[in-house]
């Protein structure tokens, strides 16, 4: 009989447990050169600006909150690597520390994916595509649905579903978003814009720097256009006909002319009185 599949909740209480029962969750001073980062964690980018400003913190109060590790046991070298706190490792080497503090926990590498984008989610600690990318991870590494990673997280379904169909976006502009050029909003608007057109306008909301509501204006100009244009293209062809129709019967050639106040001008050209005549009689004009 198959076992019943854990929420995500459950599971990540499991690590917890787990941890506490295998290396008891210890906070230790452990030696910085003994400590590496993880290659798959969620962030991908750390601002230097950012990260000096840690360190000067760090260098008048020192890490206020440990990092957490797991042992790598696989090379038996006594060295850990990082499950969340790689800023403040960073920030702590830049500060001149030999040491840092850190909790050690248990994690294998299924429990570590979860753990990691839990702590950084908690700590609203990632630009929107490094979530979606934590996210997608998730539930790709994990098997979890979407649901369950949004109730272990603590956020709302429709949210984690926005921020996943991020990575439905052309990969320059999901750049622009993890570079902080354009806001997860731009992006969900830009998934409606016709693909042929999404790079395109996110170079120009970039640019002209356009807010979520002028470019939202700027995708719908050009179905507006279009529909204008599909209009115009009838009435022309309407227009078209009835001068053909005009022409025949009067034998001579008549123009349609929209004028602004909205009437119709008929143009009727004739080469001679007599012509004009003619036309009259057809007309059944008598004055």
């Amino acid at each position: 009989m198959a076992n019943k599949r854990r929420s995500m909740a459950e599971f990540l209480s499991q690590a917890d447990q787990e941890a506490l029962t295998v290396t008891d969750g210890l906070k230790r001073d452990l030696p910085i050169e003994s400590i590496f980062p993880r290659p798959n964690q969620p962030r991908r980018i750390i601002d230097s600006t950012e990260l000096e400003h840690m360190a000067e913190t760090v260098k008048a109060l020192g890490i206020i909150q440990p990092i957490v590790v797991r042992p790598k046991t696989a090379d038996q070298t006594g060295r850990y690597e990082i499950v969340a706190g790689e800023r403040r490792w960073r920030a702590a080497q830049l500060a001149g520390m030999s040491v840092i503090p850190a909790v050690i926990r248990q994690l294998d590498d299924q429990r570590i994916t979860v753990y990691s984008l839990a702590e950084n989610v908690a700590r609203s600690d990632l630009n929107p595509i490094e979530l979606a990318k934590g996210y997608h991870r998730v539930v790709e590494e994990s098997g979890f649905t979407q649901t369950e990673l949004a109730e272990a997280i603590g956020q709302n379904i429709k949210t984690v579903n926005r921020i996943l169909q991020l990575l439905r976006l052309p990969d320059s502009i999901q750049d622009f978003i993890e570079q902080g050029s354009l806001s997860a909003k731009h992006g969900e608007l830009l998934l409606g814009a016709p693909k042929a057109r999404q790079v395109e306008l996110a170079q120009l909301a970039i640019q002209y720097q356009w807010s979520v509501r002028e470019l939202e204006r700027h995708i719908a100009k050009p179905l507006q256009d279009a529909k204008r244009k599909s209009i115009a293209d009838q009435t022309d062809a309407n227009i078209a006909r009835e001068q053909l129709l005009w022409s025949e019967q009067l034998g001579t050639d008549v123009k349609l002319q929209h004028c602004k106040t909205g009437k119709v001008r008929i143009v009727i050209t004739v080469a001679s009185l007599d012509e004009y005549q003619g036309i009259r009689d057809r007309l059944g004009v008598n004055f």
